[in-house]
């Protein structure tokens, strides 16, 4: 793999999170509160080179402990303190992180693992993480998730036709319900409105805000690309989940990715960032996967 592509995939959020690091500095918010987004990449960024350096049969067994440890710590957000009803963080000393930002990518980065077990139990799982955006509420993550594992189930021959258009419908019937739920939560002006304060800021804010959406977006374009077709789709599911992420942001008070405050988002993408780098790293490898 060549380095600029690395560099790329590790680096991609940084440029979002400067810019809504000086958005809030100049309004009413301070730049600090981003640093948990810093810290975050710190720390993604070091595990996302941590699973570059297994093999590749050491990588399903990590996708598939991941994608068990984050179906666990959805399930405890229901058994957290939380916010006028809502439960969707956990408490990590004085950070509440959001568990479905930060952890959810690794049920669909196990969708997309080489060994058919692993993908096996993530599908399963992610059907779980679906009654859990419903009882959390979270509209936001349940939308995300079903369009990333819809793209994830299309050509993927582990299941029939029939079971897969019946799990990808009914996480999608799950997402739609979700969105009935009651959230009364009020939207923090450096978490989930950066953009409207950007764009308040006047057209060249606007033209920055889009350029680095463009940059994070772009990267999955680029693995798009990839020549083994199991890949690619693994790259369109994830830059799929990660649109609608940034799309949900207009239709509710839902955390604006790497732009906003908060840690979540920000290690959410180091899973897709690992897998996809590691798919760089043989293009032309035979996978088990069935396309």
């Amino acid at each position: 793999m060549r380095p600029l592509h690395l560099t790329l995939f590790l680096l991609a959020p940084l440029p979002a999170i400067l810019l809504g690091a000086a958005v809030a500095n100049a309004g009413a918010s301070s730049a600090r509160a981003f640093l948990p987004n810093v810290l975050a990449c710190l720390l993604g960024g070091a595990c996302a080179l941590g699973f570059l350096r297994l093999s590749r049969a050491g990588r399903d067994r990590a996708l598939h402990g991941m994608a068990i440890a984050t179906f666990i710590a959805l399930v405890a957000t229901l058994v957290s303190p939380g916010i006028e009803g809502v439960h969707r963080w956990l408490s990590i000393g004085p950070v509440r992180l959001n568990a479905s930002a930060a952890f959810l990518p690794w049920i669909l980065a196990g969708m997309s693992a080489s060994h058919p077990a692993v993908r096996k139990t993530s599908a399963v799982l992610a059907l779980g993480a679906q009654l859990i955006h419903l009882a959390q509420p979270d509209a936001a993550q349940a939308s995300a998730l079903a369009g990333g594992a819809l793209a994830l189930l299309v050509g993927n021959h582990l299941f029939g036709v029939a079971p897969r258009m019946a799990l990808g419908g009914l996480m999608a019937v799950l997402a739609g319900f979700t969105w009935t739920r009651v959230d009364p939560l009020p939207a923090v002006d450096h978490v989930e409105r950066i953009l409207f304060l950007a764009a308040a800021r006047g057209p060249e804010w606007i033209g920055a805000t889009l350029a680095v959406g463009a940059l994070v977006l772009l990267v999955f374009l680029h693995a798009a690309r990839n020549p083994h077709p199991a890949h690619a789709r693994a790259a369109i599911g994830f830059g799929l989940y990660t649109a609608l992420t940034l799309a949900v942001t207009f239709f509710g008070n839902f955390p604006v990715p790497w732009m906003g405050a908060g840690a979540g988002p920000v290690l959410g993408w180091y899973a897709f960032a690992a897998v996809l780098a590691a798919h760089e790293r043989q293009p032309r490898e035979t996978s088990s996967l069935a396309i």
